[in-house]
């Protein structure tokens, strides 16, 4: 079996209610009034029989395309694709100038393709065996409309809303570039409301421009019971000694390395100098299913426990074969239903909360999803082939 074509299939969906805020516009904020319509991605790796495996972008469509086309005629055309890990070696040393980044879609699409092929979930392929996994709610960041995430005690009342619904654990995305004042505010009215019955995360999302400011903010999770502390300042994702500083001075974990593409060879690096006590991972943006595999193998093996950034298919298959892991992260999530991780492009959404705040890991060969081609082909934009 030898692969024959790669195809890449761009369209646009709706993203309705949603803007943008923060000094670069980066975070994704509840906005009544605007609609974002974002570019998607499909990438399809398909064999001369016709099998075939599929990978739907969650973020930065664009950039994957640009990347998928490098590797598709010199490192996949040909080859055979269940010969997962030689392709994975060959890309990652292709793209190790440009921070790996095409390496995630085109692994997942290979795991995919050889479920199809086998006529398994890839949660078996990787021996998995946890079918239902604990979410917490994962909020948008803060924003000004009157009905949305526009103070402390809005941050409270959707906290008790999650609780109600069955999550358990609750992480807060505060004030777009990090303000400590209003970040610490909502930490403390949201453990006040349900501290004692959730979990509960704060991540800046590296929005705090100095170490004080995230030491100051992180003593006030200690008081609180936090149950972790991710990425808080802007340099700590590449910094060794501003996390190892950070780990030392607090009680409550750092989880760290969400915004450095670094793979497993660097997050060892981070957790030998003792910088980070759990570690993240991205199926999309750290090597794909290969690549987060060999992260969570890494921090098995310091003692850490690794936690899957974003959702998608992918990170459920992944997770249900992590013993070292606790949570699947659910986001974005907003008191008026706003939701950022629209699976639009799927037939049905992957991610289904269930009463006792779990999600299912799909169960159909491959990922266990099917893409809804003629929502595709109705916002088509582009459809490219690359073969011989």
């Amino acid at each position: 079996m030898r692969i024959s074509e790669v195809e890449l299939t761009e369209f646009t969906y709706e993203l309705e209610s949603v803007g943008t805020a923060g000094a670069n516009q980066v975070h994704q904020v509840y906005d009544p009034e605007n609609t974002l319509e974002p570019t998607g991605l499909i990438l399809t790796v398909r064999t001369a029989d016709g099998t075939e495996g599929h990978y739907r972008s969650i973020t930065y469509g664009e950039l994957i395309r640009t990347h998928v086309e490098i590797a598709a005629e010199n490192l996949l055309i040909g080859r055979d694709p269940l010969e997962r890990e030689s392709i994975w070696q060959d890309v990652w040393r292709t793209f190790r100038h440009t921070d790996h980044f095409g390496l995630g879609p085109i692994d997942v699409a290979l795991w995919d393709l050889a479920g199809r092929h086998y006529g398994e979930s890839v949660s078996k392929l990787l021996g998995g065996w946890r079918t239902e996994l604990p979410a917490y709610a994962s909020t948008f960041f803060m924003d000004s409309a009157p009905d949305g995430l526009n103070s402390p005690e809005a941050y409270a009342d959707f906290a008790e809303e999650c609780l109600a619904r069955g999550y358990p654990g609750f992480k807060i995305h505060g004030y777009p570039e990090g303000d400590v004042e209003t970040d610490v505010a909502i930490c403390r009215a949201v453990a006040d409301r349900v501290g004692d019955e959730m979990d509960l995360m704060l991540d800046p999302a590296s929005g705090y421009r100095t170490y004080r400011e995230a030491l100051r903010v992180g003593e006030q999770l200690d008081e609180l019971g936090f149950y972790w502390y991710e990425d808080p300042m802007a340099d700590t994702g590449q910094s060794i000694n501003a996390s190892k500083n950070l780990t030392r001075k607090l009680d409550t974990p750092m989880l760290g390395l969400e915004h450095v593409r670094t793979g497993p060879f660097g997050r060892a690096d981070h957790m030998t100098a003792e910088a980070v006590e759990l570690v993240r991972a991205d199926v999309h943006q750290d090597g794909g299913i290969t690549g987060a595999m060999k992260i969570a193998n890494v921090a098995e093996a310091f003692g850490l426990d690794v936690e899957l950034h974003i959702g998608g298919p992918a990170t459920l298959h992944c997770m249900s074969a992590i013993r070292n892991s606790n949570y699947f992260e659910h986001s974005l999530v907003h008191p008026q239903g706003v939701d950022w991780m629209n699976q639009q492009g799927f037939l049905e959404s992957p991610e289904r909360l269930t009463s006792e705040g779990t999600i299912a890991v799909p169960d159909g060969p491959g990922l266990g999803v099917e893409i809804d081609w003629e929502f595709v082909n109705d916002r088509l934009v582009d459809r490219t082939v690359i073969g011989r």
